[in-house]
């Protein structure tokens, strides 16, 4: 991977400055905007999380969570020890990998009156030639990271394929909104984006990021996506079996993620105060190297994990959630006439509430942030 465009904001030079990283074929940008519609004044709760972290493994296989797997997996084991479910749902209508990012960060769904209606998977055209969200719905779609922005947080975007350049196109200061939330922080929400493939490199960079802005008191989000296990399983298959390729991806995932947990609980500064929500954008299997089968079971089933630090007890997020979500059975998208399944674009409407942050802007996923994370009633 070569350097296609650097771009990094006086805010982010501040942020990079204190991390020794190599940057070889990483790149750093700003971006990112705010819903016009907003007009809260700041009130945020008081929290003990001070920075939370958004995790989506692509292609990860909920199977990597469950025994006999996850004892070889460490790292996703001490993050199974929160609240989580292997029979979470990516998007009901697709199963690939943009568009159940753009449900991540937007908590909205494809399809209907108020998706985000983005279905391509491929790399965007540029903003001029209509490669922003805002164009299709014909209207400005908020994220999770315009509320963390304008809230004041300090954000990053670690991603492993180019192809999410489509945030900072559609969130960056030619196309997003301006930041209606007093004080006013400007329309660049992502305050550093680093595009790499290798796992990491990525991991490093987070880490670096959240420890700076963690010594200068500052709250963060962040997204990384680990691509590792999408470009296996488009290679040669989501094979679970002893040995395969697939299996060892999975291995290299647990050591990012590993790198990521020792990072947190070493630091006095980050110990019991970081959150991770991690989930997925799709399975993989059907076709052999391919997910584009919606309706496939391996393709459309997905973890989706809260963990808060190493002293939670392990919970069952539907078992806590049963007035708001159902489990469908095991080979359903989802279940009709019932409560909706927890999906992958829940995630950034939990992030916020775990930084007793508001919902995101004309969200329709988890938009009353309901999605308990505890056995004990929310606040």
């Amino acid at each position: 991977m070569t350097p296609r465009h650097i771009k990094i904001s006086m805010r982010s030079l501040s942020l990079l400055a204190s991390a020794t990283i190599a940057v070889a074929a990483i790149f750093l940008f700003s971006a990112f905007t705010q819903s016009p519609a907003t007009t809260a004044t700041r009130t945020s709760a008081e929290t003990a999380i001070d920075h939370v972290i958004l995790i989506s493994v692509d292609g990860l296989r909920p199977e990597a969570m469950l025994r006999p797997l996850v004892d070889q997996h460490p790292a996703m084991k001490q993050l199974t020890q929160g609240a989580w479910t292997a029979q979470a749902r990516c998007d009901p209508d697709i199963s690939v990998t943009l568009p159940n990012h753009i449900d991540m960060i937007t908590a909205r769904l494809v399809a209907g009156e108020n998706g985000h209606g983005w279905v391509d998977n491929v790399d965007p055209p540029s903003r001029t030639m209509g490669g922003t969200l805002h164009l299709k719905p014909r209207h400005y779609i908020s994220s999770v990271f315009d509320v963390a922005h304008d809230e004041g947080l300090q954000t990053a975007l670690v991603v492993g394929k180019w192809k999410f350049v489509l945030f900072e196109q559609s969130y960056g200061e030619d196309a997003g909104g301006p930041d209606d939330v007093a004080p006013n922080y400007g329309k660049d929400k992502i305050d550093c984006f680093v595009c790499s493939p290798n796992s990491m490199d990525q991991v490093q960079q987070l880490t670096a990021f959240i420890q700076g802005a963690s010594d200068r008191q500052k709250k963060t989000f962040t997204f990384l996506h680990l691509a590792l296990p999408d470009f296996v399983g488009h290679a040669s298959g989501w094979d679970l079996s002893d040995g395969s390729a697939y299996r060892q991806a999975l291995l290299d995932i647990d050591a990012s993620l590993g790198f990521i947990l020792s990072k947190i609980n070493n630091s006095p500064t980050l110990k019991d105060r970081v959150a991770i929500v991690l989930t997925a954008d799709h399975g993989g299997g059907v076709p052999l190297i391919s997910h584009r089968d919606p309706e496939a079971p391996v393709n459309f089933t997905i973890p989706f994990l809260v963990w808060t630090g190493v002293h939670q007890t392990q919970v069952d997020l539907y078992a806590i959630n049963a007035t708001t979500r159902h489990c469908p059975a095991a080979n359903e998208r989802f279940t009709a006439n019932q409560l909706p399944p927890i999906r992958n674009s829940d995630a950034s409407n939990t992030c916020l509430m775990l930084l007793g942050l508001p919902a995101i802007p004309g969200s329709t996923v988890n938009a009353r942030q309901d999605l308990q994370m505890t056995s004990a009633p929310q606040k």
